[in-house]
């Protein structure tokens, strides 16, 4: 069924004009080898190392826009289970007669390590939550960040980790598509929750850490101003 449904998406895609996975991928691979590291380091590291590592920056450093992202991350998960069980999809790595080269086969992590061959669903193609988790932790990233360099960087990281789904082998451009849903759908879902509320806009640090150093350095002062000697009294 999982191989159906990955044909349908390719047959869907011809007629839109988006089966370009293989050009892409003959690209990449046909680059420097800086191009494949990068893309096959993004791919296992963006939707948990990356993402979790920016929510917990968020929480402790920017906690006003922790909860937002928070619950669209929960919601967009939910509804990639959703979609993962309705329509089981085979990556376009399972198609070597069509081109398609697993390109993470060449890395110490791949699909046949321990942990990720107990846990990971292969055929968790459609959507791609890979791509709606970019989405989520890159907007985030781009509200909270004062420094324009780092928000163009996150404003450019959806963009990279859809090009790494695709050059991996990992996911059709319809994947990708259907992400960007799940993604829209997951932000309203939250927006709901929040009873229509956005998390208010700044970057300022705001989180437990920060008030923490606040109580340390209001106590350090109120310390410091007990010690001083009065001052005498005026003749």
């Amino acid at each position: 069924e999982a191989f159906s449904w990955a044909r349908r998406v390719l047959d869907a895609e011809r007629v839109l004009g988006l089966d370009r996975e293989l050009d892409l991928q003959r690209w990449a691979l046909d680059a420097p080898d800086l191009v494949m590291s990068v893309s096959n380091w993004t791919y296992f590291n963006c939707q948990f190392t990356v993402s979790y590592g920016l929510m917990l920056w968020v929480y402790f450093r920017r906690n006003h826009a922790f909860y937002f992202s928070r619950n669209a991350l929960m919601l967009a998960s939910f509804l990639g289970l959703v979609g993962y069980n309705t329509l089981p999809t085979a990556p376009p790595r399972m198609f070597p007669e069509l081109g398609y080269v697993d390109t993470l086969q060449q890395t110490a992590i791949n699909h046949d390590s321990g942990i990720v061959a107990l846990f990971a669903n292969p055929y968790a193609a459609m959507p791609s939550l890979h791509t709606a988790y970019a989405l989520v932790i890159g907007i985030t990233a781009i509200s909270v960040c004062r420094n324009p360099l780092i928000r163009l960087v996150w404003a450019l990281y959806p963009a990279l980790v859809v090009f790494s789904i695709v050059t991996t082998g990992n996911h059709w451009l319809l994947d990708a598509v259907a992400g960007a849903g799940v993604a829209s759908c997951a932000a309203l879902l939250a927006l709901a929750l929040s009873r229509g509320v956005l998390p208010r806009r700044g970057r300022d640090p705001v989180g437990p850490l920060v008030l923490l150093r606040g109580r340390r350095g209001r106590a350090a002062a109120a310390r410091g101003g007990s010690a001083l000697p009065s001052s005498p009294p005026a003749q």
